[in-house]
């Protein structure tokens, strides 16, 4: 039962296969009408895209013309012209002295004048030999400077200052630096105070009335007695 199946179903696949290449190659005349007409209409689709598509293509497949590029270029002036100085050198010539053709006159032969005894000097008239003494000075001098010596205090008149009331109540000591005239004869002159350890408490006035009232031997230059400027120091202490 099996073959006979089998064989049944073969000869209705050739019969199948037959009515079909009938179809295809061999068609009716019922069935030619329409397969005409899907024809044309197939190549009048393929005629219209051709006509209307190609020429796009064309128009794609065109080599675009390169655009023009313009390039803007800055102006630079041209650089000025140096003018070039020649320079000349000069050619140092050197004067060549001529000599004079007529010879020179003979200088006139002169004879030494004699020398002139000087005068004899009248025998009252003194000799001096040496340097001369300096001029006498004008102002006071720098005691103990060079060869003028330092004048010395007579202690007899040395007094002592009063003490300041003031400085006494505060219990304060100190000292006045003086610079005093200390003239020729002894006395002292002007008084300038240069220096006070404890000012403003009445030890400058005091010591300026003290020194004033104290004499002394005269400094002395090359043995005679002259002016000088002294430095005197006067001291407070409390008893």
């Amino acid at each position: 039962m099996s073959d006979e199946r089998r064989t049944l179903r073969l000869d209705e696949k050739l019969k199948a296969e037959d009515e079909l290449y009938a179809t295809l190659f061999h068609p009716s005349h019922a069935e030619r009408k329409p397969m005409m007409i899907s024809i044309a209409i197939a190549v009048v689709i393929h005629v219209i895209f051709l006509v209307v598509n190609f020429p796009d293509v064309k128009a794609q497949l065109r080599p675009k013309k390169p655009e023009k590029v313009v390039y803007v270029k800055k102006y630079v002036p041209p650089p000025p012209k140096i003018e070039r100085k020649q320079i000349v050198k000069k050619q140092i010539t050197k004067k060549v002295p001529v000599p004079d053709p007529t010879p020179d006159e003979p200088e006139p032969i002169r004879e030494p004048e004699p020398d002139i005894e000087p005068e004899p000097l009248p025998p009252d008239v003194e000799v001096l030999l040496g340097d001369p003494e300096p001029p006498p000075p004008t102002g006071p001098l720098m005691a103990g400077v060079g060869d003028v010596s330092n004048p010395v205090i007579i202690m007899s008149t040395k007094v002592q200052p009063e003490y300041p009331e003031l400085a006494r109540r505060a219990r304060l000591e100190g000292s006045v630096i003086l610079q005093a005239i200390v003239y020729k004869d002894g006395t002292v002159g002007e008084i300038e105070v240069l220096r006070c350890t404890r000012p403003n408490v009445g030890f400058e006035a005091a010591a300026v009335a003290a020194v004033q009232n104290w004499r002394y031997q005269p400094a002395t230059q090359n043995g005679k007695p002259v002016d000088v400027f002294f430095t005197i120091n006067v001291t407070f202490e409390l008893q």
